[in-house]
């Protein structure tokens, strides 16, 4: 069995990963910044052995890889304005391979990206070879992220790979409880394409990725069939029994406070062509479709009940 680390363990997809590893038999390591929460303790009771640190501090990494063979970067952050995201990606991904390199046991190291590096790409079907054109403070980061751990795989060449991922869903982060709850808000004309990956299909390639993806290699990561926006909350809606979906211009959220990053991601096209993945690791999708999921949660005898 292998061993691996997870920094991000306590988060919506490392702790779904450590999991699916535990439950292989697979050994793990947890990186955290806080290890009393009920999500790390309940790993820890599984296996997992927990390790107290910070991406952005790397004297709390020192030996953090040892006798690691496959890494995971699953962090997140989304707080522009104080500095922390390009602490957090740019500065933290320096500081994990610095860590990795020492160690010299790492076979493979996989960082989740998003998608903000392509800004907006309108109608347009994105591979990977798309120029990126970040549209805002986010994108620029996270391109600069990318940079450096390309720069590290074709100087050093260490074994490392983005996954440029589209909007986790599934389980806790359900698209219909969002619009059933009014959370989902459209921006824009919400003409705009969203990708998707639902977090199974996810796992599953992050699980596949070390062993058949190649080194320094990007894939976009989202299902075979990106839906614009206004479609999809409309046909969740319509499934619920409720009326249309409202827009609202970007300009009215900047007035009220919400983050410009924020507003760019949320009213930015980006329709994933997610060809490479699919070669290079022969995945097939659960949920080729956000809708194959709607499917499964409002049936069509369902959404004719909540809407008599």
């Amino acid at each position: 069995m292998a061993y691996y680390l997870i920094a991000g363990a306590s988060g919506y997809v490392g702790s779904r990963l450590a999991e699916r590893l535990l439950s292989a038999g697979h050994r793990v390591r947890g990186l955290v910044r806080n290890p009393d929460t009920p999500t790390v303790e309940r790993l820890a009771s599984r296996g997992m052995s927990v390790w107290t640190g910070d991406l952005t501090r790397p004297d709390t990494l020192a030996g953090v890889a040892d006798g690691v063979s496959y890494v995971y970067n699953l962090t997140s952050c989304l707080v522009i304005q104080n500095g922390s995201v390009r602490r957090t990606f740019v500065d933290g991904n320096q500081h994990l391979i610095a860590a990795c390199s020492r160690a010299r046991t790492v076979k493979a190291y996989v960082f989740t990206s998003n998608v903000a590096p392509y800004g907006d790409a309108g109608d347009s079907l994105v591979s990977e070879d798309h120029p990126v054109a970040p549209a805002h403070a986010l994108g620029t980061v996270m391109v600069e992220a990318e940079q450096t751990i390309l720069r590290a795989a074709r100087e050093h060449r260490f074994p490392a790979m983005i996954l440029r991922c589209a909007s986790i869903y599934g389980p806790g982060r359900d698209p219909v409880d969002a619009v059933e709850h009014g959370v989902a808000t459209i921006y824009g004309d919400g003409r705009n394409y969203v990708s998707h990956i639902h977090i199974n299909d996810l796992l599953n390639i992050l699980v596949a990725v070390p062993s058949e993806g190649q080194p320094g290699a990007i894939y976009n990561v989202g299902d075979d069939m990106p839906l614009r926006q206004i479609e999809l909350y409309a046909e969740v809606r319509q499934r619920l029994g409720m009326v249309p979906p409202r827009t609202y211009s970007p300009e009215a959220a900047l007035a009220a406070g919400l983050d410009p990053a924020i507003v760019g991601m949320l009213t930015a096209s980006a329709r994933l062509d997610n060809s490479r993945l699919k070669h290079d690791l022969q995945v097939d999708l659960r949920y080729p479709s956000l809708r194959a999921w709607l499917d499964e949660r409002l049936p069509a005898e369902t959404a004719i009940a909540i809407g008599a």
